[in-house]
Parts: structure tokens; sequence; C-alpha cells
């Protein structure tokens, strides 16, 4: 029995864009892609690759790579984003939602694009030096409070005002006016807090945090 060449596996990709334009410009050219599969906005939490397209990483954009983080079913799912400006502090917190590879936009073309989304499938990652150097040092902060001590239970800065403010009595709503966040960035704050550490609701959330001394 001869041996067959195997085919490669399918990448099914869900894509983000900040205009309509380049979103439907890209998944045009995806389909087009051997091996691609695009997915509708129903189907992205079973995404392998999260595309992320902007010409400037907002706090809107950051909830977009939040929320697949957030909502995936798929625990290799990696994003790519092409961007041309993002500050150290939202590159760092995108690293943690899954972000391996940042591409220039105004100096990358599908080609480019296209095998990145490749690379981060098969575990390969890209990202400018200088980028990376941040990325390092801003996770290297992020671990630590301002006494230099590691914060309790492994929460995040973030989600430790989050939970005060709910252990406060706010709503999400309220909470979200006070950060200077979107609502839904807030949801998927306490979202993230309640899966990763296997708690029941916001209230289970509060309460294991001040059990363990993080609030």
């Amino acid at each position: 029995m001869t041996n067959k060449e195997k085919t490669p596996a399918s990448v099914s990709i869900a894509v983000r864009a900040a205009d309509p334009v380049s979103l439907q410009g890209v998944e045009v050219l995806l389909r087009r892609s051997e091996g691609m599969t695009v997915l509708a906005a129903e189907q992205a939490t079973g995404a392998d690759v999260v595309l992320v397209l902007a010409n400037e990483v907002t706090e809107v954009v950051m909830s977009w790579m939040e929320a697949a983080s957030a909502m995936s079913a798929n625990p290799g799912m990696r994003i790519v984003l092409v961007a041309d400006r993002i500050s150290k502090p939202r590159l760092a917190r995108a690293v943690r939602y899954g972000l391996v590879s940042i591409l220039p936009r105004a100096q990358s073309g599908f080609a480019e694009i296209l095998q990145a989304v490749l690379n981060s499938r098969a575990g390969g990652a890209q990202m400018p030096g200088e980028l990376l150097r941040s990325v390092i040092e801003e996770l290297r902060a992020l671990l630590r409070d301002t006494t230099g001590s590691a914060l309790p239970g492994g929460f995040e800065s973030r989600e430790i005002e989050v939970l005060r403010l709910l252990a406060d009595g706010l709503d999400t709503t309220e909470i979200a006016a006070k950060l200077n966040y979107s609502e839904r960035t807030i949801k998927n704050i306490i979202f993230a807090v309640t899966r990763r550490l296997n708690l029941r609701n916001r209230t289970h959330a509060v309460a294991y945090a001040i059990r363990i001394g993080a609030l």
C-alpha cells in the first residue's frame, strides 16, 4: 500500500476590522486561500485564529480581543493583529488575551498577513524586537503590585479593581463609567475571572477574593 501525502488541516479564522471595507476584502481573499475556513460571527468561538485589523488599537479594539479570549471554546486560539499603532500597556494586555503576532498595517500585504496566520496556527510568533521587549517589561510589571509583592490569588490589577467595586455595591454600568471602560469589557473581566477560577458567579468571585485577602 502506498503512502498518501497528508492534506494540511484547515485553519478556521474569524476576522474583526475597524471598517467594513477592510473586513469584506480580507474575508474574500481568505476564502480564496487554500486551507482557510472563514467563520461567521456566531461561529467565532471555535476559531483557531482571530485576525484583527485596525489603524490604531483603541479600547474598542482591545474589547474585541478580550471577548475573543473570554468566549473562545478553542484552548489553542491565537490572535494576529495588523495595526499601525498600539500603546505598550495595551500590547501587554493583548498578549494575555492570546496575541502572538503583530504586523504593521502600512507595510503588510495580504501575503504577509496570510503567512502570519499560518505561522501562528503552527505555534509561531511574529513581533518586532522593540515591541517584544516592551511586552516583556510590561508583563513583569503586571505580575507585581505597588509594594513589589505578587498579587494574591493570581488576580490581575484590573480584576481587583472590578471586584473591589462590585464589593462596594456598584453594578457593571457604574463600574464601566468609573473605570472608563465599556460595560462589555467589565462583563468580560468578570466572566474571565469566574471561568478561570471555576467560580459560580460575580458574588462568588467577590467572596473568594475577600477570603484569600485580595480585597
